[in-house]
Formats: C-alpha cells, sequence, structure tokens
C-alpha cells in the first residue's frame, strides 16, 4: 500500500500588483508536484485598483487556483491567517504563505519540503532569495538579472547540488515564501492581529513557535525570486525609502528585549557568510561548466554582455581576479600570483565521489545551528 502523498496549500496574498501578480500565478502553477499534491489559494486583499480583483478572479478560474477576496480590506496579518486557517481546516499538511511579487522555482516546494522534513522539531522554513533581509544572496540588479522563470529555475538547480535536505536555523522566519507544518499552527496559532496592517508578525509568530520548541530554519536550496515592497508599496504601508513599520519593530523590541542580540549573534557567527560563500561558488561553478567562462585583464575589461550567461573572469593588476555571472560575483584571492591557473582550476571538474555517484558536485553539509546552542537560546 503506497503512502499518502503530502498535501500543500500556497496561500498568496494579494493587494494590486497588475505587473506581477500575474507572472506569480504562471509561476505557482508550474510548481512540480514530485513531492506533493499542490493547491494554489490567491487571498486578494480588496485590491483598490479598478478592475484589477475582476482581472484576477477570471484568470484564477482558467489556471484552476483558488480565489478569495473578502467583504472588505483586512491588512496582511489578517488575510495571511485566512491562508493559515483554510490550510489547517481544509486538511492540509503544509502550507506555504507568499507575497505576490515572488516567482518560484519548479522545485521551490520540493526544496522547502525537504528541509522541512530533515528533523521532526522543525517549525518553519524559509526560502532563499535575492531580497529576504539578512539572509539574501547579494546580486548586482536582481530585478533586471533574475526576474525570468528560467533563471530561478536554473539557479534553484545549481543550489540543490551543494543545499538539498539543508535546513539552517535562523532568528526569524520572513514570510515572503515560508513553509509551515499545519500541526505546528495548530499548537502556536495564528498570527497576531497587533501587528495591524502587516510587517513583524511573522517575527513574532517564529519566535512563539521557538518558545514551543521548534525550529526556525532557512532552506538554500529553496531559491525564490522577490521583488520586493511591491504590494506594501502601493498600499501605502511603507514609504519608499523604508523597509519596515517603527511601531511594529518598537512591539517586537518589547515582548522580545534579546532578539536583536541574537540577530547580531548570528551574523558575527559566520553562518551566513559561509552560505553566500558556497552558494556564490556553487552558481559560478555550474555558470563556467555550462556555458563557459571569459577571462580579461581589468584595464581592457569591456562590459559583459546582459544576456551573457557565461562567466566572465576580470583578472585585476594585484594577480586576484572578479568572477561575475547574471549579476553574482565572487572574488577569487588565493591565486598563488597564477590568476589564469588559479581561474581553470576553479571550473574543472572534481572527480565523481564514489559513495554519493554524483560526478561533478562536492555536497556541502552545513551543521544546523542547534536551538540549544549559547548564542541561540530556547525561550526569548
Amino acid at each position: 500500500m503506497s503512502a499518502k502523498r503530502p498535501r500543500v496549500l500556497v496561500a498568496i496574498t494579494v493587494y494590486n500588483g497588475r505587473a506581477f501578480v500575474p507572472r506569480c500565478l504562471k509561476s505557482a502553477k508550474g510548481l512540480d508536484t514530485n513531492a506533493a499534491d499542490i493547491d494554489v489559494l490567491v487571498l486578494d486583499d480588496c485590491s483598490p485598483e479598478p478592475g484589477f480583483s475582476q482581472m484576477i478572479a477570471e484568470l484564477c478560474e482558467r489556471e484552476g487556483i483558488f480565489y478569495y477576496r473578502p467583504p472588505r480590506n483586512l491588512g496582511i496579518v489578517r488575510n495571511v491567517n485566512l491562508g493559515l486557517l483554510a490550510a489547517v481546516e481544509k486538511g492540509y499538511d503544509y502550507v506555504i504563505i507568499s507575497n505576490s511579487d515572488v516567482v518560484y522555482s519548479r522545485q521551490t516546494v520540493d526544496m522547502l519540503m525537504a528541509a522541512a522534513q530533515s528533523s521532526p522539531q522543525i517549525g518553519s522554513v524559509t526560502a532563499w532569495s535575492n531580497n529576504v533581509s539578512i539572509y539574501s544572496l547579494p546580486n548586482t540588479d536582481p530585478d533586471k538579472n533574475l526576474a525570468s522563470q528560467g533563471v530561478v529555475d536554473w539557479l534553484a538547480s545549481s543550489l540543490d547540488a551543494s543545499f538539498r535536505g539543508t535546513a539552517v536555523d535562523i532568528p526569524a522566519g520572513i514570510s515572503f515564501s515560508i513553509l509551515i507544518p499545519t500541526a505546528v499552527i495548530r499548537d502556536v496559532g495564528l498570527m497576531d492581529p497587533v501587528y495591524g496592517r502587516g510587517y513583524c508578525e511573522e517575527t513574532d509568530w517564529t519566535l512563539r513557535s521557538l518558545a514551543k520548541g521548534y525550529r526556525i530554519t532557512l532552506a538554500p536550496a529553496a531559491f525564490v525570486y522577490h521583488q520586493g515592497r511591491g504590494s506594501t508599496l502601493a498600499a501605502g504601508l511603507v514609504a519608499g525609502g523604508h523597509s519596515t513599520v517603527p511601531e511594529n519593530e518598537a512591539v517586537i523590541d518589547y515582548r522580545y528585549p534579546l532578539f536583536r542580540g541574537q540577530v547580531d549573534a548570528f551574523v558575527r557567527g559566520g553562518i551566513l557568510e559561509q552560505l553566500r560563500g558556497s552558494a556564490l561558488r556553487t552558481i559560478l561553478q555550474q555558470a563556467g561548466r555550462q556555458y563557459g567562462y571569459r577571462i580579461e585583464y581589468q584595464a581592457v575589461v569591456d562590459a559583459h554582455p546582459p544576456e551573457s550567461a557565461e562567466v566572465l573572469c576580470r583578472v585585476r593588476a594585484d594577480g586576484t581576479a572578479l568572477m561575475s555571472c547574471k549579476g553574482f560575483e565572487l572574488e577569487l584571492t588565493h591565486t598563488r600570483g597564477q590568476p589564469l591557473e588559479a581561474i581553470r582550476e576553479f571550473f574543472l571538474e572534481p572527480e565523481a565521489d564514489g559513495q554519493s555517484g554524483r560526478a561533478g558536485q562536492v555536497p556541502l553539509v552545513v551543521p544546523a545551528l542547534a536551538p540549544s546552542h549559547p548564542m541561540y537560546p530556547v525561550r526569548v
């Protein structure tokens, strides 16, 4: 008798966004169902733009996506809670709460579930992205370089080689794209409406889950492109030069006075630097092996063609090299005075690992930061 397949609800919160919501929904409908049965639910929080809600409702009907528009505007927190409640009451095993200004890789659900299933104590898994607070993977121009489905799929496939099943403990989750087991929602409850129209509600929720013994984690294999602040800028929730709501930050500081220190300790611990370095090496190596690489001396360097997938290696006068592709950059400093040889070795395929059977890859296993770690207390 075959095991029951997990059910996942992808709940996408929407408020205006004609320029990016259709792209997000198309991406959501393309999610692979290898590991789970997936339903998509659009939660349209009474978008005021004329004709927008009707357009999205019709698009959802054509694509087989569930659509709900409440009688009045609820704000982000209550809109998210509708998604959490729907997942619990309809018997889903997991819910993914997501912004509408994202592009998922086809493997997103598979990668998030692989991380969530790596430990029974995991309470949430945040995807990796170009724009996800301190967990961002830096890119010089993500909206130009990363916003297409093909690029996002390629990035996720590349990162899968190093990070599949890895769940890294982090100080708080980010609900731009976060997977939560519904069993955890039953235990922890919904997000607190004290945060009004939104921002910091997922910080509060994940810290509450931590206090109950659950792990808050990041899945570096699950890359999701995030435009950022699309809906909240349109709603007037944040000003153009801000990325949060100071009043909500004050609630977090009052409830969790140790939290900022924990974040600082996490950043100083170096795991983010290790993750980013490993990810950038993986991305650039995969690009060079698949699409080739070009070496130029910095004094005569040409502009890198934006449509090019090859890796540009700029050799500096001091013998170091800066490698770049699709806005991702990595410095190669340990060249021993022989930058051309160092570059060639960087892109060489390593020999097959007899145990893993996966030729050309060197999997990275990042140890999870246990909640009992001295700089990461179980309770706040």
